[in-house]
């Protein structure tokens, strides 16, 4: 109405003066454009919040002039390290510090540690979107930590989209058809997702060896913008990345490129998320201080968890205590129905999507069997092994769940009433 008024007010000034139409009119269309260009404005952050909210914050692909997401991987080489401080060599695929982005060719390592991320294992996630077109180019940097004759050095790299029903020439099983890439060289894959779901990226030039010394990486695709997966909402999520790791072999390709006696490869870590549990808390490489790995979540909040796992025959068994885990989608699909499991095995190359519905009163329970505080309950490999690295127990792949309280918690001697009667939750 005050438009209307304004723009009735400059017509009828514009009859009488016959010059205020020139001056009137232009400034209301003025205002309504910088209107315009606010709402416009905010819609764009309406929409940055949304990608941030759905993929954690996470580092996102680059949007090209023709609305592909653009992503620039390169391969390198370089030091992880453990709770119990033993440095390991590992190759991997890293980006651009903070971005995505096409930083070149790389050729030195004083080029890859300024231009790129320190490599990790796993390497951080790919988020994609179903129908929205992604742009991946793979660039080989070469090795830059090995030894100068070992065999390990200018070998061939690929990106295997691991449970994408892809064409062979984007599938990364190299020189089926497309050869693989050689160093300081790239290659790009063009694909478009048609399904949502957990999936996984990995090299498949020498597959057994280039996986186990660290070439994968989660892929997450969405269905849109909101936090659903699958049609089920969720308030959290998390992707815990479960595998396992030889530091000798490791040692063997960076010194030789020859792991002796592969058939005897035996892990001496396994991992989530890149950790180790160590029963040192306050260790800032253990899993429990990763924001990614250390299940946060509040009362009567429901919590998706995206295991996937790779390695060379372990078969991780997670086991929650105090939950049970809803199954919801197996290797990127939905389950026609869902059922619940309270130990949950996973082996190498499978996806398994949960929901985790986290109780009233979660917060103020005790774990007995952890004895962690009021809220913090344990998760654990059930396979036993995977529950000692290099001989020491617990250091392998066990990580918490830390249940807060949306509201001040009742203490245990002012217990509430529920349904007329006293009630305790810490009895419950």
């Amino acid at each position: 109405m005050k438009r209307l008024k304004k723009l009735l007010g400059c017509t009828i000034v514009a009859a009488l003066t016959g010059i205020a139409t020139t001056l009137c009119v232009p400034a209301v269309f003025a205002e309504e454009a910088k209107k315009a260009e606010d709402w416009n404005l905010s819609h764009e952050d309406l929409e940055e919040q949304a990608l941030i909210d759905v993929t954690n914050g996470d580092v996102l692909g680059v949007r090209a002039k023709d609305g592909a997401w653009e992503f620039h991987l390169y391969t390198t080489d370089g030091y992880i390290e453990m709770t119990n401080g033993e440095l390991v060599w590992v190759f991997g695929y890293t980006h651009a510090k903070d971005s995505f982005e096409n930083v070149g060719e790389i050729k030195t390592k004083e080029e890859a540690e300024r231009l790129l991320e320190p490599v990790k294992v796993p390497s951080d996630p790919l988020h994609l979107f179903v129908g929205e077109k992604a742009r991946i180019v793979l660039h080989n940097t070469g090795m830059h930590h090995a030894a100068e004759h070992s065999g390990i050095n200018h070998v061939a790299h690929t990106i295997h989209f691991h449970g994408l029903d892809l064409a062979p020439a984007v599938d990364g099983v190299p020189s089926l058809p497309v050869d693989p890439v050689l160093e300081h060289k790239s290659f790009t894959y063009e694909i478009t997702p048609q399904h949502e779901g957990s999936f996984m990226g990995h090299c498949h030039v020498d597959s057994f060896n280039h996986i186990l010394a660290g070439m994968y990486f989660p892929i997450i695709i969405h269905q849109d913008r909101t936090k659903t997966a699958y049609g089920y909402k969720y308030d959290r999520d998390y992707t815990l990345f479960v595998s396992e790791l030889s530091s000798t072999a490791n040692e063997q390709l960076q010194e030789s490129g020859v792991v002796h006696g592969i058939q005897d490869w035996k892990a001496d870590y396994f991992l989530i998320n890149g950790r180790t549990y160590t029963d040192n808390l306050f260790h800032p490489r253990s899993v429990v201080n990763d924001p990614r790995s250390r299940i946060v979540a509040y009362e009567d909040e429901t919590v998706l968890i995206r295991f996937m796992a790779i390695g060379a025959d372990h078969v991780f068994a997670f086991h929650p205590h105090g939950y049970h885990m809803e199954v919801i989608a197996l290797d990127g699909r939905k389950l026609k129905s869902t059922y619940e499991k309270d130990t949950l095995c996973i082996a190498s190359g499978e996806r398994t999507d949960v929901l985790v519905r986290i109780p009233r009163f979660a917060s103020q329970r005790k774990c007995l069997s952890c004895n962690l505080g009021a809220g913090v309950t344990i998760m654990h490999d059930h396979n036993l092994r995977g529950m000692v690295s290099t001989g020491k127990y617990p250091m392998g792949a066990l990580t918490i769940f830390d249940v807060r309280a949306k509201v001040k918690a009742a203490k245990p001697d002012e217990p509430l009433v529920k349904e007329g009667k006293p009630y305790n939750p810490l009895e419950h």
